[in-house]
């Protein structure tokens, strides 16, 4: 019965160790999940400079074909964009991994709209990425320093119309 009691004695602070691991990193998720909202929400409003507030200075963005940017070509690329009152689209964390003051997130963003075509029919639209992100802590505001589209899934009525993948990533899943 002793050695019981010690064996579990042993075990409390793997137990209590591994629950502090596990609330960081739902704590990290979370704030990651506010910053991802703040960014949905500047990109919707076309503000610029909220938009700005979000990314490091040395901020990029690479899509699927390989194509850079930095941070004012895209925001000047996203205040372009024309309004869509139609589109409805969700960001979903697939894995959160902290690194001292860096995160790298694994997300999926899923976008759907209703466009109309030139011969006047009702589109659904669909637009799938899995992209990995690089964010960074600074002064204790996480700011994204790197965004790389991983995959890229487009679909008219449910049917596929284009993919495409990312040099060298071997993961594929929607």
């Amino acid at each position: 019965m002793n050695k019981f009691f010690v064996g579990v004695f042993l075990c409390i602070p793997t137990i209590l160790g591994s629950a502090a691991v596990l609330a960081d990193d739902l704590a990290l998720r979370s704030t990651l999940e506010g910053r991802y909202a703040a960014m949905k929400t500047a990109m919707a409003a076309r503000n610029g400079e909220a938009l700005s507030l979000l990314l490091a200075v040395d901020f990029v963005s690479e899509d699927v074909s390989g194509q850079t940017e930095n941070a004012s070509q895209m925001i000047q690329e996203v205040k372009s964009l024309p309004q869509d009152p139609q589109k409805v689209s969700q960001t979903t964390l697939l894995s959160v991994e902290l690194n001292g003051s860096t995160a790298v997130v694994d997300q999926r963003c899923d976008m759907k709209t209703t466009k109309t075509g030139a011969d006047g029919n009702k589109r659904n639209i669909e637009l799938i990425t899995i992209s990995t992100d690089t964010w960074v802590n600074l002064n204790g505001t996480w700011v994204i320093r790197r965004t790389v589209t991983n995959q890229m899934a487009y679909f008219v009525n449910g049917q596929p119309v284009a993919h495409k993948v990312h040099a060298g990533y071997s993961k594929i899943s929607y």
